[in-house]
């Protein structure tokens, strides 16, 4: 036995042991709690084993070098860590370190055998089962020996876990990372005072500002001022949730001035630091809103197409069975006034009978002309020269506290319109503007001009009529009260009106001449803010003004030989119609409906020189009825009679050979003008 100062050298290197194994577990036992009172713990044997059951129990082993180096003792520990035994380590044939590691190991034995200096190291070894397990090794030289050799002593802790987590934790970091600067979302992490601490690239690329301007800006500040409240809200509900938090869609201001829509899922989380911070993904939906508002308009425009449709297809009815109704009265009082002596005291009875027939005719006609069905004929039209040759009659509808301005563009595209009922338009949007006028002060300006649409305008009226290409357009823009949105939405439709002794039938009129023309309106108005009525038309490119024919006035003399059928299912019409043709000389002929008709036409066919026949009856209609009088007698004149109006009988009959058409209800002397040259030719 070799001694040293007494000391047996057994005893040398248990105390030498103790001291080192102390001093490197001292850090540790510090971190270990005091055991509970009154808890049972075994009794240990002395102060080395307490130490090395304690490492044992933290997955850390103790190893005892020589200078050579080789292994001289191995704490029993090494077993729950890495599945050998001590005798197995000692031996040292068991021990397999990772390739990748093999430096890491060798340069702190060396670093500890030349200069004595203390290394720590993680490296791989081979666990018994054939994994591979992370160990950190702490060593230090703990004595000499007096053959001028070396002791090492090193701690041995199994930090597999550790390096997992970390290994997960830093994978973690890295696909948040990637999705972070790869998505155009915009993600973004804050305190609970709403202070932006981390944006992803995405709110640079999408909204236009950097990391350092959107930590310099208040909170909430390029939020909407109309969504911050909301915001706000949301925010103060998802701090005190242990759940996602999902945000209402609202608006953040660009760097450009855009105003961008956002549905935003936000959370909290705590972080290892103890801080509280709020963690939120934004997905832009901008493009979603637009498509959205834009097929909601679509929607609305196709809803109030519908509406107008069937409102027209109503009104239409009712103005063509008015029609037929004033037709015998208008009729009748105009004979007897030819019959009455002009010193009777009747006739002036009769001309105010006359004059309400016509007034409600007029009536009538506007209704037709909202559903699109009055009498409509087509010449190629200047709007600018249109407009200002009705000036005067302009200024006759308004105040005189009224500035009426016209703004005309000269020289632009024609359009294929019918005169009198542009003209209606014009002098009902004039009417409708001076009466939005505080007492009738204020201004109406009226312009003219063409505009090349590259698409139909979003919110106009009947939009889906129009197709892209040069368009004309009268605009009547006034200082009026204006118009809120439920207004605006209800103006064309018939009898609908915000004026106390209105009939609700002026912009109704509008509304289906323009729709007859193909057109479109757009309106712009508000509260206060006065109103712009704009309508448009198709411009007819290459095309020259129609030439306008002279008016002709005066009685109707005209007398003839000839015969005529009457084919009416409406007994007042056919009875004033015999007595205007008998009235000239003329034979007549009636028939109750289509079917009656052709039986007398088939036994008249050669005394029969015209066909008066109504457009709409029961049975057989005027359209199937004209087709057998043209296989019976091609030759045989056929004038239509309708409360509808001509554009739509030749829609129907066109190229037939129609000798004329007679809008009801009409004057003797127009009938006898139709029925002259039908049968002069």
């Amino acid at each position: 036995m070799i001694s040293c100062g007494g000391a047996s050298w057994s005893n040398l290197m248990e105390n030498a042991r103790d001291r080192v194994v102390g001093n490197m577990a001292e850090s540790v036992i510090a971190k270990i709690p005091a055991p509970t009172p009154g808890l049972n713990l075994p009794v240990l044997p002395d102060r080395t084993d307490r130490l090395l059951t304690l490492l044992s129990s933290m997955d850390t082993y103790v190893t005892e070098a020589d200078s050579v180096p080789r292994t001289i003792f191995v704490s029993s520990g090494v077993s729950e860590v890495t599945g050998y035994s001590p005798e197995e380590v000692i031996a040292g044939d068991c021990v397999v370190i990772h390739d990748d590691d093999h430096h890491l190991l060798a340069n702190g034995a060396i670093a500890l055998a030349k200069h004595g200096r203390a290394f720590s190291c993680i490296i791989r070894m081979k666990h018994k089962r054939g994994d591979w397990l992370w160990l950190e090794i702490s060593s230090l030289s703990s004595y000499e020996t007096p053959e001028g050799g070396y002791r090492s002593m090193s701690l041995n802790r199994d930090v597999t876990r550790l390096m997992t987590s970390q290994r997960d934790l830093a994978q973690s970091e890295e696909r948040y990372r990637a999705v972070s600067e790869m998505t155009r979302d915009l993600i973004t992490e804050s305190t609970t005072d709403s202070q932006t601490v981390y944006v992803s690239p995405g709110v640079s690329e999408t909204l236009g500002w950097s990391r350092e301007e959107l930590a310099a800006h208040e909170p909430y500040e390029k939020v909407h001022p109309d969504d911050v409240a909301r915001v706000r809200r949301t925010t103060e509900e998802c701090l005190t949730s242990d759940r996602p938090t999902h945000y209402e869609a609202f608006r953040i201001f660009a760097k450009n001035g855009q105003c961008l829509w956002f549905e935003t899922s936000a959370m909290v989380y705590q972080r290892s630091d103890g801080e509280t911070r709020v963690f939120s993904v934004s997905h832009n939906i901008t493009e979603q809103r637009r498509e959205q508002e834009e097929r909601r308009e679509l929607e609305e425009q196709m809803v109030r197409a519908q509406k107008l449709e069937s409102l027209g297809v109503m009104a239409g009815g009712i103005a063509h069975d008015f029609n037929n109704l004033l037709t015998p009265i208008l009729g009748e009082a105009s004979l007897v006034l030819e019959d009455l002596p002009q010193d009777s005291p009747l006739r002036e009875r009769l001309l105010k009978i006359r004059h309400a027939a016509e007034r409600a005719a007029a009536l009538t006609n506007q209704m037709l002309s909202y559903a699109g069905k009055g009498p409509v004929h087509l010449e190629r039209l200047d709007l600018s020269q249109l407009v200002g040759e009705m000036g005067r009659l302009c200024e006759s509808a308004v105040s005189g506290k009224t500035v009426l301005d016209f703004d005309l563009t000269p020289s632009m595209s024609l359009i294929e319109a019918d005169s009198a009922q542009i003209s209606q338009v014009v002098m009902n949007l004039i009417t409708n503007a001076s009466e939005s006028l505080p007492d009738g002060e204020g201004k109406i300006t009226v312009r003219t001009g063409g505009v090349d649409l590259l698409e139909p305008p979003n919110k106009s009226v009947f939009a889906e009529r129009l197709e892209a290409g040069p368009h004309v357009y009268v605009e009547v823009s006034d200082t009026g009260c204006g118009m809120d949105a439920k207004t605006i939405a209800k103006i064309f439709d018939p009898f609908f009106t915000t004026k106390f002794t209105g009939r609700g039938l002026g912009l109704a009129a509008v509304a289906g001449i323009v729709r007859g023309h193909q057109g479109a309106l757009e309106i712009r108005s508000e509260p206060g803010q006065g109103s712009v009525v704009r309508v448009l038309f198709p411009a007819v490119q290459g095309a020259e003004l129609s030439s306008r024919p002279a008016s002709v006035g005066g009685k109707n003399t005209w007398t003839a030989d000839a015969t005529v059928l009457v084919i009416d299912d409406d007994e007042g019409m056919r009875d004033l119609a015999t007595d205007i043709l008998s009235r000239a000389g003329l034979q007549v002929i009636a028939a109750a409906d289509g079917r009656e008709g052709l039986k007398v036409f088939r036994a008249h066919v050669d005394e029969i020189n015209l066909v008066l026949l109504d457009r709409t009856m029961p049975t057989i209609s005027g359209f199937e009825t004209f087709q057998e009088i043209r296989k019976i007698h091609p030759s045989t004149p056929v004038i239509l009679v309708s409360g509808y109006s001509e554009a739509r009988a030749a829609t129907e009959l066109a190229g037939a050979g129609l000798a004329g058409f007679l809008q009801k209800p009409f004057l003797p002397e127009t009938l006898l003008d139709l029925v002259k040259a039908s049968i002069d030719d």
